[in-house]
């Protein structure tokens, strides 16, 4: 097996930066807008997850914690094109204040299914998507995530909870990995 090499593109102070700034925007968002007691955080598993846990210690707000597990990847570096579902199940949340946190929004596939499914069945009062990476390049659907953490350029990337077949999802930081 080939060694991967990594050049490290967001250091972990950095990251650590972007998701403060990322909560202070949200809340103020949520306090503004829909004057929302609490939220619904519908984390996307595996790779949203280290994201997840430090932007909800950071959004002073109460929150509710869902997580959700579905791909449109499988183990490929590129979408599949195919939305794959394992774990969709999330309790009554009809009429609340829903946000979907991703690792990286590229092809939209993922993020667009899951919007239409929680739209659909529970008819939230807002429903909103931040992601910690953004990437226009890859983009097969019209969706658009309304907090993002970077926008990057069509790289593939490891660490920080983004993974090469289950590899570097523990690193601190971001790496373009070839």
């Amino acid at each position: 097996m080939k060694k991967k090499k990594l050049k490290i593109l967001y250091s972990k102070s950095r990251i650590q930066s972007m998701v403060k700034l990322l909560a202070k925007k949200i809340v103020t968002d949520y306090n503004k807008r829909t004057k929302s007691k609490s939220l619904v955080v519908i984390s996307v598993l595996k790779g949203a997850f280290i994201f997840t846990a430090d932007l909800i210690r950071e959004i002073k707000l109460p929150v509710q914690l869902e997580f959700v597990r579905i791909s449109s990847y499988g183990s490929s570096t590129v979408s599949s094109g195919r939305i794959d579902a394992p774990l969709l199940l999330l309790p009554n949340l009809s009429g609340r204040d829903i946000l979907i946190v991703e690792d990286i929004v590229d092809s939209g596939r993922t993020v667009s299914f899951l919007k239409e499914y929680i739209r659909d069945q529970y008819k939230p009062r807002s429903l909103k998507v931040a992601c910690l990476l953004n990437k226009e390049a890859r983009r097969e659907v019209d969706i658009k995530a309304d907090y993002v953490g970077f926008e990057v350029d069509d790289y593939f990337l490891v660490g920080y909870g983004l993974d090469s077949a289950e590899n570097f999802r523990h690193l601190p930081f971001l790496a373009i990995c070839d």
